[in-house]
């Protein structure tokens, strides 16, 4: 019984991620991550001055926005 808890705690621990692996993830600067914390898109949680974002929070952000369209990169012919 133990170990399910232990593994639980790990999985728990494996949604968080920091705001350098985020920024390296999603291709973002510094500030566009600061924009997103002050107008309150991107729920964090800060220890000591290290940020820290879960994961689960992130794709639920990247799902809302997907705008599921999808642009041909070739050039349209006309006939």
């Amino acid at each position: 019984m133990n170990e399910i808890k232990h593994y639980a705690v790990l999985y728990e621990w494996a949604d968080w991620i920091d705001s350098q692996d985020l920024m390296q993830k999603l291709h973002i600067s510094v500030r566009t991550l600061q924009y997103w914390r002050t107008n309150r898109l991107l729920p964090y949680s800060r220890i000591r001055g290290k940020i820290y974002y879960r994961k689960s929070d992130i794709l639920t952000i990247l799902q809302k926005n997907y705008n599921g369209t999808k642009k041909s990169l070739l050039p349209e012919v006309n006939d």
